[in-house]
């Protein structure tokens, strides 16, 4: 799968998160991976998922245990995995107006419904990272996920894409989070020490 291949198409969107399906045939986002929706005519929109989950496509049925492997259902019963849907949201941290630049808040506008969401380039994540004004939007976000995780995961996908050790983002990383923590030390060292 290339890069700017669609991971999933907005189900529901605002300023503050989006929720997309992933194509049947596609892998989803990891738990904190960058993602970006690019309108034909407005801001690219960047955004952290927040959580990925399978279902079924019929919100008042539930799924129930088989006791059969993925590989046997595909086989003897095709059926009950048409029936599954696989979905993510996004928290929203970041756009790109018109002029190119990329801003660390929420959009004014959010991402068009049946919009295509494609993973963020490593260049464009390693871009994305300093200042970490989006911290702020995370410990606010209702996710419904620890956000302490959810910053552990943000941080392993920026540290991944820098060139060297990444020493001095995590230091600068460090340094927002505890003022925003109001040097709160253990949780700091909590999140730094799960990021390597």
């Amino acid at each position: 799968m290339h890069m700017q291949d669609p991971i999933g198409e907005v189900l529901e969107s605002n300023t503050r998160m989006l929720k997309a399906q992933v194509p049947a045939e596609v892998t989803p986002p990891v738990f904190g991976a960058w993602v970006k929706v690019k309108p034909p005519d407005g801001p690219v929109i960047y955004g952290i998922v927040s959580l990925v989950e399978q279902g079924s496509v019929m919100p008042n049925r539930r799924t129930t245990a088989l006791g059969k492997s993925t590989d046997e259902l595909v086989r003897e019963m095709p059926q009950v995995i048409a029936l599954l849907r696989t979905s993510f949201t996004a928290v929203i941290v970041a756009y790109k107006d018109d002029a190119g630049t990329v801003r660390q808040t929420l959009p004014p506008t959010p991402a068009p419904i049946h919009g295509f969401v494609t993973v963020c380039s490593p260049e464009e994540i390693s871009a994305l990272g300093m200042p970490f004004d989006y911290f702020r939007t995370l410990l606010h976000s209702d996710t419904g996920v620890p956000v302490d995780d959810l910053l552990v995961a943000t941080l392993r996908q920026i540290h991944a894409v820098q060139e060297g050790d990444g020493y001095q983002l995590l230091v600068q990383a460090g340094r927002v989070l505890s003022r925003l923590f109001q040097d709160d030390h253990e949780r700091l060292q909590a999140i730094l020490r799960r990021v390597q």
